[in-house]
């Protein structure tokens, strides 16, 4: 049973004097809220942390100067066995990164995922720049397991799809919140506040304000705990940015940055798909790596401070010519004019064509991976479907929790699809991968409990015991609403720039040629995913997000597109 005992942090070092004054640096601004544990090296420490675990307590970080090894295994690695959401720093001296001994080690273990990153010793008092490490460290570790009491509350059955989907989108949305099962004491008592004595059978969303909402839809649930829905009376904008996503959200950044009136629709939640990675290892400028959701929500408070405008879980519904510009529809019924359109719908997940899998939608079938998901099966078997980054990254996720973690891949091998490091890292991880294999069927009476297998080699088919399978698969468009002004190919993605003109039939109306990210549609551009030859990266997509807004300038400069001679 969990204690009440505060978390642990934990310093690992054989040197008496930098033990004690790292354990002294860290009692002072810590000690009130975490107990600082210290041990000579990493063995006593393992024993300190498999007794923790017994015990029911918490550890939130290990600072330890070397990985050691502990039946084949490094200090990290045991911590994170232990504690699956244990932030984990290899303490160096300043300077010590250049010795290639520290450098290799740390390499090696942050490259098979033992390891978050390395900590710079404290060597005055008080030390900002170690403190600045050690808060992040804490800062993620308190999101990862909910410790702290949250601002919202969600009542509801675990294998109800619904309940999952508000659970996704708040996750997705940065709002920290927790889930009780509408039998459990904590909910009646909750719900007993805010003047509810049933027994729900529907989500109930609980605030902090004491209001309860049954089942909201998303925009209710969006308004409820601070975001934008409505469209205001200025129902007129420069540009109309059509998803939020990483392309979407550097358009609204540039494009607000440099004066232009701008509105962007988003149908879900911030971040788009990107916004379920656990974790972006490969985006420039964090170096630990940082979740698609907390990357979201610094890209959609940039741009909101330079006054972007936001309807959020508002879809946008189609697009129309008018003289001046365009009317962009907004499901209900609702229109913006604009002058400009940049289109950043993004792709979604292709769903498993698997009939007997349908009914397990959100109730052990998912679509992507995010943290409600991956702590809703600790401890049981998991499978992922897909052999992309967004599959292995999700596996790696999904290992810290699971009791087994297997990777079922259609086709030959990983190396044409995912990340070099990637791979290395899901060996190291222990995570199963299965090649040429596919799934044809599966079932359960509590939600999912078994699928099966097929070899695409042999044909053979095994069933295999599975708490939660996960489907990465590649994804399609969200472009079937444009109107059929704007060309795509035959697998729905939007055409731009010179392959606008290189479609056989269509007619460009300007004497100007089209932009780089222009559609077929003067006015109109696309950015990320959804635009076809797109690169299939968080940084591609803000790349086109920020060099689009020159040409959307361009355009507004000159709406009625005369040829302008090149300087």
């Amino acid at each position: 049973m969990p204690t009440s005992a505060p978390p642990v942090i934990l310093v690992v070092t054989r040197d008496d004097d930098a033990r004690a004054s790292i354990v002294a640096e860290l009692a002072r601004r810590y000690g009130a809220d975490y107990r600082i544990d210290e041990a000579l090296d990493e063995r006593a420490a393992a024993a300190r942390i498999h007794a923790l675990a017994e015990a029911g307590g918490l550890l939130a970080l290990v600072l330890s100067d070397r990985a050691g090894d502990i039946d084949r295994r490094s200090l990290f690695a045991v911590a994170r066995r232990e504690f699956p959401d244990v932030r984990r720093g290899r303490l160096i001296e300043w300077g010590q990164w250049g010795e290639p001994g520290v450098r290799e080690e740390i390499l090696r273990l942050m490259g098979a995922g033992e390891l978050e990153y390395y900590v710079i010793r404290p060597w005055h008092s008080p030390d900002e720049y170690f403190h600045r490490t050690i808060t992040e460290f804490l800062l993620e570790w308190e999101r990862s397991i909910g410790l702290r009491p949250r601002e919202v509350a969600v009542v509801g059955r675990d294998g109800l799809p619904r309940t999952h989907e508000i659970r996704s989108l708040l996750a997705r949305g940065g709002v920290p919140h927790e889930w009780l099962d509408p039998d459990s004491d904590a909910a009646r008592e909750r719900l007993a506040r805010s003047g509810i004595t049933d027994t729900p059978t529907e989500p109930v969303v609980l605030l902090l304000d004491g209001r309860a909402l049954r089942n909201p839809d998303n925009a209710t649930l969006a308004a409820a705990y601070g975001l934008t829905t409505a469209l205001d009376d200025a129902r007129d904008a420069d540009v109309v940015v059509v998803g939020a996503g990483p392309g979407g959200l550097a358009a609204a950044v540039y494009a607000a940055s440099e004066g232009l009136d701008v509105l962007v629709v988003e149908r879900e939640s911030i971040g788009g798909q990107a916004g379920s990675s656990s974790l972006i290892r490969n985006y420039l400028g964090f170096a630990r790596g940082i979740s698609g959701s907390e990357l979201a929500q610094r890209a959609y408070q940039q741009a909101w401070v330079f006054g972007a405008r936001f309807a959020h879980a508002r879809e946008v519904t189609g697009i129309e010519r008018t003289e001046g510009g365009f009317v962009v529809r907004v499901a209900p019924g609702d229109e913006i004019r604009c002058r400009s359109v940049v289109l950043a719908t993004g792709v979604a997940y292709r769903r498993i064509d698997v009939e007997e899998l349908e009914p397990f939608e959100g109730a052990g079938v998912f679509y992507g991976a995010s943290a409600v998901e991956a702590q809703g099966v600790s401890g049981k078997p998991v499978f992922v479907v897909g052999g992309g980054n967004s599959a292995g990254q999700a596996a790696l996720h999904l290992a810290r929790y699971a009791s087994s973690v297997t990777l079922l891949v259609r086709g030959a091998g990983l190396a044409a699809s995912m990340s070099q490091y990637l791979i290395a890292q899901l060996e190291a991880q222990g995570v199963v991968v299965r090649n040429n294999a596919e799934v044809v069927g599966g079932g359960g009476e509590e939600g999912l409990e078994r699928i099966l297998v097929r070899d695409r080699t042999t044909g053979e088919v095994a069933e295999e015991a599975c708490r939660g399978l996960f489907v990465l698969i590649g994804a399609s468009p969200r472009t079937d609403w444009l109107p059929p002004e704007v060309l795509r190919d035959r697998w729905g993605y939007v055409l731009t720039g010179p392959a606008v003109l290189d479609e056989n039939g269509h007619r460009w109306p300007f004497e100007r040629p089209p932009f780089p990210h222009e559609t077929s549609v003067p006015g109109v551009f696309a950015v990320g995913d959804a635009r076809r030859d797109s690169v299939k990266r968080v940084a591609s997509a803000v790349g086109e997000g920020s060099v689009v807004v020159s040409a959307v300038h361009r355009h507004l400069a000159n709406p009625d597109g005369k040829a302008v001679p090149v300087r």
